[in-house]
């Protein structure tokens, strides 16, 4: 005799089912059997139960395995890190009367330092202006803009650029030369994302 919050086993794939229920909600049938009578089960059916009941259990403990080695992974290598855009160095080649971009979101406060020279050909200058989201925006359509920071008759200069609001930011350096001159620019570029945040 079974009671009604008792739980069996359906004969045919081996699911937990309530007796109230008496139905298996995976293949339909309603043969369910308690752990004493897989016993008394012919030896095929008592076979395809405890088949089945391995089965179940095997991927029960499989994935709590796998989410337990996933989590162990998340907790021995820390959260992913991304490589801000804004932390950088490498040489860039701008034409006459061109320009190349670094750009990236800073944090109201945070800074960015770094410097950059003309590597060839050396003496001339360059054009460093930082815009905000809205004056990029108007640069590129060649609009009057003014930017944040502006550097200019400078071959080489330190960048110390303090966001004063939160928002993407644009180092734009131009070759300020005209295409008729011919003169196309090495520029080497250092910038560090540095945050203002004092932890500890």
């Amino acid at each position: 005799m079974t009671a009604p919050n008792e739980w069996g086993t359906c004969r045919h794939c081996g699911r937990a089912v309530p007796f109230s229920v008496g139905v298996c909600p995976s293949c339909g049938m309603q043969d369910v059997v308690t752990d004493r009578q897989i016993p008394a089960l012919p030896k095929w059916q008592r076979r395809r139960v405890k088949f089945a009941l391995f089965l179940r259990g095997f991927i029960v403990v499989g994935v709590c395995v796998a989410l337990g080695l996933a989590l162990l992974d998340a907790v021995w290598t820390g959260p992913t890190t991304f490589a801000d855009p804004l932390t950088t160095q490498g040489t860039y080649t701008v034409a006459p009367g061109n320009y190349t971009v670094l750009g990236g979101w800073i944090t109201g406060e945070d800074f960015v330092d770094g410097n950059y020279t003309v590597v060839s050909p050396v003496g001339t200058v360059v054009v460093l202006e930082v815009f905000n989201s809205t004056s990029y925006q108007q640069f590129l359509l060649g609009q009057t803009t003014t930017p944040q920071w502006i550097t200019t008759n400078d071959s080489a200069s330190p960048i110390v650029f303090a966001a004063p609001y939160t928002d993407m930011f644009y180092f734009v350096f131009e070759n300020p030369y005209n295409v008729g001159s011919g003169i196309v620019q090495t520029i080497y570029i250092h910038t560090q994302y540095q945050s203002n945040v004092v932890i500890g």
